[in-house]
C-alpha cells in the first residue's frame, strides 16, 4: 500500500541563525515572514491549528529558513520544545529543519535527535566550488560531504536543496552538481532555479549586467536533466520552483529569473515529451489518429502545462487527430502509443 503523504506543519524562521547574506537569498519576501515572532502560546496555537483541521498522517513540524543549527542550543530549544507535548502524545511523528552544510557538527546533533528532529535538509546549492564562492556561500563542496556523514552517523534523513543558475554556473558544473548529488544520495532533493530577487546584491549584479539568470526553457532543460537521473537512480524530488505567495508576487518581488507558478509541471512534461515522442511519431506514420494512454496520475503532466504538450504534437508532427486519455491499467509512470 503507498504511503499517505505527511502533514507538513511550517514554521518560518527566516535568516534566524544565518552568518551573513547570500547573493541570492532574501528569505522574507520567499515565505511572506518579515521577522519571526513566535512565542511557546503562539507555536503551539498554530500547530493546533492545523491538527484540528486535518486527520492527515504521520505529522511532521517543519522549521524553514535560517540556519537552524547556528542558533545558541537555548534559542534552538526556544523553538523545540513547545511542540515536545504534541510528540508526547504522538499527535505529531517528528520535525524537520534546515541548515548551511557548515553548520552541521557531531556535537548538536544529539541534541536535535532527542528533541525529535529526524530530517534535516542542508542548503547546499551547489557543489561546484567556483560556484559557490560567486553567490557568496562562504563553504567549500567538501562541508557538504562532511556533513552529510555526520547527519548519517546520527540517523537523520537528509535532504538537499540546489539552485541551478547561480552566478559562475553553467549547464555542465550543474550536471556535475547533479552526478555529485546521486553519488551521495539524499534521501530527497528540492530543486529553486535561481531567481533574482528584488534588494538582494544578485540583483545589483543584473542591473550591471554582470550576472545573466537562466531563461525559462533554460531552467526547465537543466532540471529535466536533474529528474532523469535522480529519478533512475530512485531519489524523489519533492520540490521544483519557488511556491508562490503573495509576497512573490506583489511588483519588484521578482525582478528577472524563470519563475513560473507551474514550473515542476513544465519540467515534468518536458520529460513526458521526449520519452513519447518517438513512440508517437512511429505510430502515426500507420495511423493519422494515434491515442496516447497514461495512468490517471499522470494525465495533467503528459499533456503539458495549458495543454502544451498536446499541442506541441499536433503541430510539429502535423497531426489532425490526437487523443490524450487515462487508463487505470497502465502503471503510473508508464505510457501506452496506440491506434485509435
Amino acid at each position: 500500500m503507498k504511503q499517505e503523504r505527511p502533514l507538513v506543519i511550517p514554521v518560518f524562521v527566516p535568516h534566524e541563525g544565518c552568518p551573513h547574506r547570500c547573493v541570492y537569498c532574501d528569505q522574507r519576501t520567499i515565505t511572506g515572514v518579515t521577522r519571526p515572532n513566535w512565542s511557546r502560546a503562539s507555536l503551539q496555537a498554530h500547530v493546533e491549528g492545523f491538527l484540528t483541521r486535518s486527520r492527515r498522517y504521520p505529522v511532521e513540524v517543519a522549521f524553514y529558513g535560517g540556519s537552524f543549527t547556528l542558533l545558541p542550543e537555548t534559542h534552538q530549544a526556544f523553538y523545540l520544545e513547545p511542540v515536545q507535548p504534541f510528540l508526547q502524545q504522538g499527535r505529531v511523528q517528528s520535525l524537520r529543519l534546515s541548515t548551511r552544510p557548515d553548520a552541521v557538527s557531531a556535537r548538536s546533533l544529539g541534541f536535535l535527535h532527542a528533541m525529535g528532529v529526524r530530517t534535516v535538509e542542508l542548503g547546499v546549492q551547489s557543489l561546484n566550488d567556483r560556484v559557490l564562492a560567486a553567490s557568496a556561500r562562504g563553504y567549500t563542496s567538501v562541508e557538504v560531504f562532511q556533513a552529510t556523514k555526520h547527519l548519517r552517523d546520527y540517523h537523520f534523513r537528509v535532504g538537499f536543496q540546489l539552485m541551478p543558475g547561480l552566478p559562475g554556473e553553467d549547464r555542465d558544473t550543474f550536471l556535475e552538481t547533479i552526478d555529485k548529488s546521486t553519488a551521495i544520495r539524499p534521501d530527497f532533493v528540492r530543486l529553486y532555479p535561481t531567481v533574482v530577487l528584488g534588494g538582494t546584491l544578485l540583483e545589483d549584479l543584473y542591473r550591471r549586467r554582470s550576472y545573466r539568470p537562466l531563461a525559462l526553457p533554460e531552467a526547465v532543460d537543466w532540471c529535466k536533466e536533474a529528474l532523469l537521473q535522480f529519478s533512475r537512480n530512485s531519489i524523489p524530488i519533492i520540490r521544483m520552483g519557488l511556491q508562490t505567495s503573495p509576497s512573490l508576487e506583489r511588483p519588484g518581488a521578482i525582478v528577472a529569473g524563470p519563475h513560473h507558478p507551474a514550473f515542476g509541471q513544465l519540467v515534468k512534461s518536458a520529460l513526458w515529451y521526449d520519452r513519447i515522442s518517438p513512440d508517437l511519431a512511429e505510430v502515426s506514420r500507420h495511423s493519422p489518429e494515434p491515442i496516447i494512454r497514461v495512468h490517471p496520475s499522470d494525465l495533467a503532466d503528459v499533456r503539458g502545462h495549458r495543454n502544451g504538450n498536446l499541442s506541441r504534437w499536433l503541430t510539429e508532427m502535423s497531426l489532425s487527430w490526437l487523443e490524450v486519455t487515462s487508463s487505470p491499467e497502465i502503471p503510473p509512470g508508464d505510457f501506452r502509443v496506440t491506434r485509435r
